[in-house]
């Protein structure tokens, strides 16, 4: 563990200064044991004490770490004190939130969080009732992400022993996750690009395709010359003013009409329109 404070290296017997064992014994003992020889029985400063809660929170113990400082004092066997009872409890009902830990930080030995407290919250990553695993950008694998965040915050927030492996392994998952999601999104937007590319080559389509058929259904002759197959009438653009035509018309084919004029036998008639 790298920091916070850590009931399992607390001293039990080192006391305040007004209640150590220099002032116990007024400086005439090394030990005590010694101590306890002379008094006849076993001094309430080797147990766990009102004392031990003050030297505590000097050290850094927040209230859940004095609640994990009894636990540890019971661990040992030490004499728990009944006004350190009273005290830790008056702690529980004045700040109850500061006792409602997100996970046990007892439950693997130690009192703080480490990777030991991961393993166990987070295994092999989050997974269905089937033990299918979430895809690394699911709403489900940053669940489960934010409840090891949330521990490791919490045992921070309360001073709690933290090990540096914690952060490494923290900005490892982190990346994992930005990475994929990133990759998701340049893939999303090829698909969008790819999308809107098609649907402009459709629209070109779809626009050159009407006007092949406006184009073909055109009156024959307008805007360029035409001939109509299997008759000898020919129509020619006029060189006189604009919207003038000529039809030039060979005399047999105006007789087959009966507009041929009496048997005229000129070789051809203008008709101007």
């Amino acid at each position: 563990m790298a920091n916070g404070f850590d009931p399992k290296r607390f001293n039990f017997t080192e006391q305040t200064s007004a209640h150590n064992l220099k002032a116990a014994s007024s400086g005439t003992m090394s030990t005590w044991a010694e101590y306890a020889k002379h008094i006849g029985g076993t001094p309430w400063q080797t147990g766990w004490d009102t004392d031990d809660m003050d030297l505590a929170t000097k050290h850094g113990a927040s209230p859940y770490g004095q609640h994990q400082l009894e636990i540890e004092a019971r661990k040992r066997g030490l004499r728990i004190g009944p006004n350190a009872t009273k005290k830790l409890n008056a702690l529980r009902a004045s700040q109850p939130e500061a006792f409602k830990a997100p996970i046990d930080y007892g439950a693997l030995g130690g009192y703080g969080f480490d990777t030991s407290d991961i393993g166990a919250m987070w295994g092999t990553g989050p997974a269905d009732d089937k033990g299918v695993a979430y895809g690394i950008t699911s709403p489900e694998w940053t669940a489960g992400l934010d409840k090891v965040r949330d521990a490791w915050y919490w045992a921070q927030d309360q001073n709690l022993p933290n090990s540096s492996g914690v952060d490494t392994w923290m900005q490892h998952k982190e990346s994992q996750q930005r990475t994929a999601i990133e990759a998701e999104y340049r893939t999303e937007l090829l698909e969008q690009q790819r999308a809107a590319a098609e649907e402009q080559a459709r629209i070109q389509e779809a626009a050159a395709a009407q006007a092949a058929r406006v184009k073909g259904s055109s009156p024959t002759g307008v805007g360029s010359a035409a001939s109509i197959k299997g008759s000898r009438l020919s129509i020619t653009e006029g060189k006189g003013r604009k919207g003038t035509k000529q039809f030039s018309r060979p005399t047999e084919y105006l007789n087959t009409l009966g507009i041929g004029g009496g048997g005229a036998t000129s070789r051809s008639s203008t008709v101007t329109l």
